[in-house]
C-alpha cells in the first residue's frame, strides 16, 4: 500500500541532508542556478514561416526587388547622378497599401536626424564636412501592369513612403518605381563611402548610392529604422544591373560581372584581364609604371562600364584614374572560378601593402568557400581608399595605408562579410553583432590557415578579457548599434560575440558539432533573413544541446563568470589517496570546468566537466583518486574561459 506520510517524511529528510551538504564549506556567491537554467527562454513557438528548429518554415516568404540603374560620375563636382528603375514583387500574404524606401544619402543632409545624434569626432556622418548632402529626387513614377498608378509620396529623413491609391496585392503582385536621383559625395560618408585625393587622382568609393527598398518581412512588417550612422543595413534580395559613365581616364570596378571589358580596357589590358582568369598567380592588369601613361587608357572622353550581379542585396563601385589593377583566379569547391581583383593607388602598392591584395583576396575567398559556403559572385574586388573597411556584395573598400598583417586583416574581415550579411541576410540595423561578431569569429580561423599561419592570431587571455568586460559601462550585445555608446561598438558587435562563438566551439560543443551546426545555419538561411532567435534555435537543434544558459548570459545579459577552488581535502580508500577537490561558481555565468591537477612527479592531468554540474549546484566536489601525492590544482590553466577573478583559481599544497 502507498503511504503518503512515509513518502513525505523521506522527502523532507533527503532535502535536509541535501541542504546541509550544499552549505558545508560553501563560499558566498551570487550564482542563481534557476535563473541561469530557466527553461522559459523561447517565448514563441515555431510557425509555418519560421520553424521551431531555427530554419525557414514551409511557407517562408520574402519579397524580391530588382534594380536597373544608369549613373554618371562628375569628377569635378564630386557628384553622382542617375536613374533607377525598381521592380518590386510582393510575395507576402499581405496587401501593401504603401511602400517604404531607404534614402541613406540623406544622412549627410545638414538637418538629418542622424546628424543630431552624431558627436564631434565620430567616425559616422560626414565628419564635420560642410556640404549640401542628401538626395535630389525628381521624376518619381509608379507603374503597374504597364499603366501609371496613382500615388502620393513623402520623404521623411532617410526614408521615402509611397502611398498607393490601390494596394499592391498579396502573393506575387509587381510594381515598378522609377526616379532620377543625384547627390554630392562626401569626403567620408560614415566611413563607408567617400572620396580620397591621391597624387595621381581622386579615388571614389561609392555606396548607398541609389534609393533602395526597405525590407518587408514576417517579423516586423516594414523595417523603417532611419539611417542614424552607426547601424548598417537591411536589404532585400534581387538582381541589379548598373552602368557607370565616368571619365575614360578612370578604371571603374563594381559589384558582380563586368559585361563589357572589351569596351573599357585597352587591348593589352583586356589580354591580361582574360589571362588572370586562368592564373593562380597575380597578374598586373595595369602596373604602377603604367598609371601615368596616357596609353594605359582608351583615348576617349568618357566610357560606360556595365555590370550585373544576381541574387544580391546591394551593389557598390569604385572609380579612379589612379588605380593600379591586379587580378588572379579564385578556385571554388564546385569547380567554378571567380576573379580576385585589387585596385589601389601607387602609394598603397608594394609587397608590404596592397601589392599582395589580390593574393589576400584569393586566399580569403577560397578559405571561406571551402569551410562554410561557396562564394556566389563572379568577382571579388578590393579597393584601397579612405574608407577604413567596408563590405558590399563582390566588392570591399579598405584603408589605403594598411600594411602587412593589417592589410591582410582588413581584406579578410571585409570579405568575410560576404557570408555575413551578404549571404546570410540578417538585419544589421538592429542586430549588428549578427554580421560583425560572426565575421570576427570566422576571421580567426581564416587567419590561422592563411599561408601556413603567416598572420595567425595569438590566443586571447580570456581572464584579462573578462576583467575588461565587467566594466558596467560596456552595455551588452543585444542592443541596436545606434542605441549603444560609440566607444562600445567594437566590443559589443565584434569582439564579444566573436569570443562567445570561440567558447562555444572550443570549450562547450567541440569543433565538429559547432561547425556542423554553424554550416547548416548558413546553408538554411542563405539569401534569407534570420533573426537572433532563429540563429539560437538552429545551433541548438543541429548541435543537440540546450544553450539557452549561454545565449541568456552572454548575449542578452552581461553576466560575469567566476569559478573558484574552495578547498582540497585528502582521504584514503583501498590504500589510495582520494583528493576531494571542491569548486564553486560565484558569479551568475555558468561555464564548463577545466581543471588541471599536478602530481608530485610533475605529471599534469586535465579534468573537464560539463556546464551541467551548475544546473542545481553552486559548488561541486570532484573525487580525484591518485596513487601519488598531488601538489597543485588550477582552474582554467590556459585561460580560455572568461573568469573574472584568477586569484581564486588555484590551490597548492603547503
Amino acid at each position: 500500500m502507498f503511504n503518503k506520510s512515509i513518502l513525505l517524511g523521506a522527502l523532507l529528510f533527503a532535502f535536509g541532508l541535501s541542504a546541509m551538504a550544499q552549505q558545508t564549506g560553501a563560499v558566498a556567491g551570487k550564482y542563481d542556478a534557476h535563473a541561469a537554467f530557466s527553461p522559459l527562454f523561447y517565448t514563441q513557438n515555431g510557425n509555418e514561416y519560421r520553424s521551431a528548429n531555427g530554419y525557414p518554415g514551409p511557407k517562408y516568404w520574402q519579397n524580391k526587388v530588382d534594380y536597373s540603374i544608369t549613373a554618371n560620375l562628375d569628377e569635378a563636382a564630386n557628384k553622382v547622378s542617375g536613374t533607377v528603375t525598381i521592380t518590386y514583387k510582393n510575395n507576402s500574404p499581405d496587401k501593401l497599401p504603401f511602400l517604404w524606401l531607404q534614402l541613406d544619402q540623406n544622412l549627410f543632409a545638414p538637418e538629418s536626424r542622424g546628424n543630431s545624434l552624431i558627436a564631434a569626432g565620430s567616425r559616422y556622418g560626414a565628419r564635420g564636412e560642410k556640404l549640401e548632402g542628401g538626395y535630389k529626387i525628381e521624376g518619381l513614377s509608379v507603374v503597374q501592369k504597364l499603366k501609371p498608378v496613382k500615388f502620393t509620396s513623402l520623404i521623411e529623413d532617410t526614408r521615402m513612403q509611397i502611398r498607393l491609391a490601390e494596394p499592391l496585392a498579396a502573393n506575387g503582385d509587381v510594381v515598378t518605381i522609377k526616379m532620377n536621383f543625384a547627390f554630392v559625395v562626401p569626403v567620408n560618408g560614415s566611413d563607408r563611402m567617400g572620396h580620397l585625393t591621391t597624387k595621381n587622382g581622386e579615388i571614389f568609393s561609392i555606396a548607398q548610392w541609389f534609393p533602395r527598398m526597405c525590407v518587408y518581412d514576417d517579423v516586423l512588417g516594414w523595417n523603417t529604422l532611419p539611417y542614424w550612422g552607426a547601424g548598417e543595413f537591411y536589404c532585400e534580395y534581387g538582381d541589379i544591373d548598373f552602368s557607370i559613365t565616368a571619365p575614360a581616364s578612370h578604371i571603374v570596378m563594381g559589384s558582380g560581372e563586368l559585361l563589357n571589358p572589351q569596351e573599357v580596357f585597352t587591348p593589352t589590358q583586356l589580354q591580361r584581364w582574360n589571362a588572370a582568369k586562368s592564373s593562380d598567380q597575380t597578374i598586373a592588369i595595369r602596373s604602377e609604371s603604367e598609371v601615368n601613361d596616357p596609353k594605359s587608357r582608351p583615348a576617349k572622353d568618357k566610357l560606360t562600364w556595365k555590370y550585373k550581379i544576381k541574387n544580391t542585396r546591394d551593389a557598390a563601385w569604385g572609380s579612379s584614374k589612379a588605380f593600379v589593377l591586379d587580378a588572379a583566379r579564385i578556385n571554388l569547391p564546385s569547380g567554378k572560378k571567380a576573379l580576385a581583383v585589387a585596385a589601389h593607388p601607387v602609394e598603397s602598392n608594394g609587397k608590404d601593402g596592397y601589392g599582395r591584395a589580390a593574393e589576400y583576396v584569393k586566399a580569403s575567398i577560397e578559405h571561406y568557400s571551402n569551410k562554410w559556403f561557396e562564394y556566389p559572385y563572379p568577382m571579388a574586388i578590393n579597393v584601397a581608399s579612405n574608407v577604413g573597411g567596408m563590405e558590399y556584395p563582390g566588392i570591399v573598400f579598405c584603408g589605403w595605408k594598411a600594411k602587412n598583417e593589417s592589410a591582410w586583416g582588413v581584406i579578410d574581415h571585409e570579405f568575410g562579410h560576404t557570408w555575413f550579411p551578404m549571404i546570410v541576410g540578417s538585419n544589421e540595423r538592429k542586430y549588428g553583432w549578427m554580421d560583425e561578431g560572426f565575421n570576427t569569429f570566422i576571421n580567426g580561423i581564416s587567419s590561422a590557415e592563411f599561408n601556413k599561419g603567416e598572420y595567425k592570431q595569438q590566443p586571447e587571455d580570456m581572464h584579462k578579457v573578462a576583467e575588461y568586460l565587467q566594466n558596467p559601462g560596456l552595455e551588452y550585445i543585444m542592443l541596436t548599434p545606434d542605441a549603444m555608446k560609440e566607444r562600445n561598438i567594437g566590443v559589443n558587435l565584434y569582439s564579444k560575440p566573436g569570443w562567445g562563438l570561440d567558447i562555444l566551439r572550443n570549450e562547450v560543443l567541440g569543433a565538429d558539432r559547432f561547425d556542423y551546426a554553424f554550416k547548416n545555419y548558413i546553408e538554411q538561411w542563405a539569401f534569407k533573413h534570420p533573426t537572433p532567435f532563429d540563429f539560437f534555435r538552429s545551433m541548438e537543434n543541429a548541435a543537440g544541446e540546450d544553450l539557452s544558459w549561454f545565449w541568456r548570459g552572454w548575449f542578452l545579459e552581461n553576466w560575469k563568470m567566476d569559478q573558484a577552488i574552495n578547498g582540497v581535502t585528502e582521504t584514503k580508500r583501498d590504500g589510495k589517496s582520494v583528493y576531494n577537490i571542491t569548486i564553486a561558481n560565484l558569479e551568475q555565468m555558468p561555464m564548463p570546468v577545466i581543471l588541471e591537477v599536478t602530481r608530485k612527479s610533475g605529471k599534469k592531468e586535465i579534468i573537464r566537466l560539463p556546464v551541467d554540474i551548475w544546473m542545481r549546484n553552486t559548488q561541486w566536489t570532484i573525487p580525484y583518486v591518485s596513487d601519488e601525492e598531488i601538489t597543485a590544482v588550477v582552474l582554467d590553466p590556459a585561460k580560455v574561459l572568461p573568469d573574472v577573478n584568477s586569484s581564486n583559481n588555484s590551490w597548492k599544497k603547503n
